[in-house]
């Protein structure tokens, strides 16, 4: 398993962040994931009146 890791690494690597990606995606995208993005969105500009 290790052999094959190592002499397929770029496809190994471009797979993993692929999945990673689409997992992020769906994560963000989800249907309940709006009210809590909403709620998030203006978080940097807080605190910044001079």
């Amino acid at each position: 398993m290790i052999d094959w890791l190592t002499n397929n690494a770029g496809m190994s690597g471009l797979l993993f962040f692929f999945i990673v990606f689409l997992c992020i995606a769906g994560w963000s995208y989800r249907p309940g994931a709006k009210e809590n993005m909403e709620s998030h969105k203006y978080i940097p500009l807080e605190g910044d009146e001079q």
